[in-house]
């Protein structure tokens, strides 16, 4: 028994939703098994969110280009210097020269500028879609995928996978159309003027591919690892840190430990990091190698034919010149292939989110009904949380195990519009089960729940639940101002609304006497207000949310008397005139309610008025007897009869 006396709910709760153990399962749709394949999907992907940028990216690569012609003009220029201007000693061939050297390197520079300009927007533009479609994805997730996997985790796929996927919007696809343009220019420029030291010079070329294809499948294997240790790094700081899990740490005097354990892990993110840097530098070492063996030949067999008379000194600096053009895209080309294939790593997390199935199945004809009566009817309800899918079956289906019991086992109940139902039981009778099919959280696994005679598949999701209001155990409120975490429920409401609703929930003189009323800000999750504040707070935003039917579960027994007589008082006003649905930890609501629904093992073991089911031999007695039995010996005798008592 909880202090104060009461029964909790089938599970313990975290911010009011349901702790279910055992959810863990594999959410996303089977991914092509051969790699060839798998990269393809990933390529096709990552391209659909270049797709509406395409008249932009056009410019992009007319800018790059333009700077790739432009860049193999000043090695001709430096040619007709020595060859010519100074040889001849011609002065207004040499400042002719000299000047189109500075107005081409002017002239790359603006159009660099505005290549840069439009790779940014684009890029950005790229990432804000990327990272908004994953983030309303994850909105339409099931409560069993947020239950089981850490916050933390999930803001590393949001943030921090997203922002890692830049370098592929911003300066991978950038790199290789202005590389490959570059050696194109390039090329076309060694041909024109030696032919015989291009073939040469291009022999070496195969030889930039091999250790790009090795550290590539090292890079991609080390840069999926690297995410995944950020993520739990990142979870952990997330649980740590937070307010509530400081405290616990100082409790308990695990600061030693948690500092031990974090060292840990950030010691796997420091060394997968290192790898991933000597892996790099492994690669430039090599690359490095040939691309000075190229020079070395031209330089070997161009010399001979300088000494021969068959080549002029300054072709041979114009040509020794233009070998930096080519090999410094063929090096870029090849850490570049490194890159890709660490971003595919990336993308294939990002894209392992977006292939979750969500929560629940849409229906063809949504119902979107402007107001609802709330008369709900649970027929044969049956209902099994999601587990793991078994290994090699990862197909998002949702799955159950035969071997737990049901959580709801045939359940049947009907609650009459505006009818006040308390639900009480054992611990894991299945009472937060219930009320969490009400606003379809989770669909039955057989059976049906109708709301006014359709059943809640039937209807519009957010419609449903725009109708629906909640307060839970425990009061989540935002890092924000009170006036924000007040209107989230209702944004269009007016301040009188606003103050009226706080008014009826007795938090208004609360309120108002904060140094800045209601544009004080609350904390980390209210942190900065009492379990009885933050309580009224959210019956305050219930009741501006003016909801036809009304979940409550009940969180006053580990309130002072003050507090709790005023929570009581709030909840008396936002309980009259709706359909109510509550998990009863309190003699008040249970003797105040219309009707009393006794479950056992998820089931209805009995339902009737306080003062039917206290007659009876049955569990409601032996539980009444067993946690409210002392409470009765203290008020006066006219209440043990069922009447309504005075919250």
């Amino acid at each position: 028994m909880m202090p104060g006396g009461g029964w909790r709910g089938s599970m313990g709760t975290v911010g009011g939703i349901p702790r279910t153990y055992g959810l863990q399962r594999n959410f996303g749709k089977e991914k092509p098994k051969d790699p060839v394949n798998r990269q393809r999907t990933t390529v096709r992907r990552i391209a659909a969110w270049f797709r509406p940028y395409w008249g932009s990216w056009l410019l992009v690569v007319f800018c790059i280009l333009l700077t790739s012609g432009l860049s193999v003009l000043p090695p001709f220029c430096v040619a007709g210097i020595v060859d010519v201007a100074i040889p001849e000693k011609r002065a207004d061939l040499l400042m002719l020269l000299a000047g189109a050297m500075v107005g081409l390197a002017v002239l790359s520079g603006l159009v660099g500028v505005l290549q840069q300009t439009l790779t940014a927007k684009v890029g950005q533009g790229i990432l804000h879609d990327l990272r908004t479609h994953l983030f309303t994805h994850l909105q339409d997730m099931s409560l069993a995928f947020f239950m089981t996997n850490r916050s933390g985790e999930i803001l590393s796929r949001l943030n921090n996978d997203v922002n890692a996927a830049r370098s592929v919007a911003t300066g991978t696809l950038v790199g290789i159309i202005s590389n490959l343009a570059t050696l194109a220019a390039t090329s076309v420029a060694l041909f024109s003027m030696n032919p015989r030291l291009t073939i040469l010079a291009v022999a070496v070329v195969p030889a930039f591919h091999i250790p790009s294809m090795v550290v590539g499948k090292i890079r991609r294997r080390l840069s999926g690892q690297t995410q995944a240790q950020q993520a739990t790094l990142l979870g952990f700081m997330g649980e740590r840190l937070h307010v509530a899990g400081i405290t616990l740490t100082r409790i308990f005097g695990q600061q030693e430990a948690d500092a031990r354990t974090f060292s840990r892990h950030s010691e796997h993110v420091r060394d997968l990091n290192v790898k991933q840097s000597v892996v790099g530098r492994w690669l430039f070492m090599i690359l490095s190698t040939f691309s000075a063996l190229g020079p070395a030949l031209v330089f070997w067999v161009g010399g001979q034919q300088v000494m021969a008379e068959a080549l002029s000194v300054g072709q041979l600096i114009a040509f020794a010149a233009l070998l930096g053009l080519l090999y410094r895209p063929l090096m870029q080309l090849a850490t570049v292939y490194v890159d890709i294939q660490g971003a595919f790593a990336v993308f294939d997390r990002i894209f392992e989110y977006l292939d979750l199935e969500p929560g629940l199945p849409l229906p063809e004809k949504p119902v979107t009904p402007a107001r609802i009566e709330g008369r709900m009817v649970f027929d044969r309800v049956m209902f099994q949380y999601p587990t793991a899918a078994p290994p090699g079956r990862e197909t998002g289906a949702e799955k159950t195990t035969p071997e737990l019991r049901p959580a709801l086992r045939g359940l049947n109940l009907q609650i009459e519009p505006g009818q006040r139902v308390a639900l009480v039981g054992r611990s894991g009778a299945g009472k937060s089960t219930l009320t969490l099919l009400v606003p379809r959280f989770y669909d039955p696994t057989s059976g049906r729940v109708t709301l006014d005679g359709i059943d809640l598949r039937q209807y519009d999701p957010g419609a449903l639940q725009s109708h629906i209001g909640m307060v839970t155990q425990e009061t989540f409120l935002f890092h924000d101002t009170l006036r924000m975490n007040l209107l989230y429920a209702r944004p269009g409401a007016s301040e009188e609304e606003m103050i009226a609703a706080c008014k009826a929930a007795h938090v208004h003189d609360f309120i108002a006497g904060l140094p800045d009323g209601y544009d004080t800000v609350v904390g980390e999750r209210g942190f900065r207000l009492s379990g009885g504040e933050k309580q009224r707070v959210s019956i305050a935003r219930a009741l501006l949310k003016d909801p036809a039917i009304l979940i409550l579960d009940e969180a006053t027994s580990s309130l002072d008397a003050t507090s709790e007589s005023l929570v009581q008082e709030a909840l008396e006003t936002l309980l009259r005139g709706r359909t109510s649905l509550v998990i009863a930890h309190r003699l008040s609501t249970v003797l105040g309610a219309d009707q009393i629904v006794v479950m056992d093992q998820g089931k209805v073991e009995d339902a009737g008025t306080h003062a039917e089911l206290i007659t009876r031999d049955g569990l409601y007695r032996e539980l009444f007897e067993q946690q409210f039995r002392h409470v009765l010996s203290t008020v006066p005798a006219p209440f043990s009869d069922g009447r309504k008592m005075k919250s």
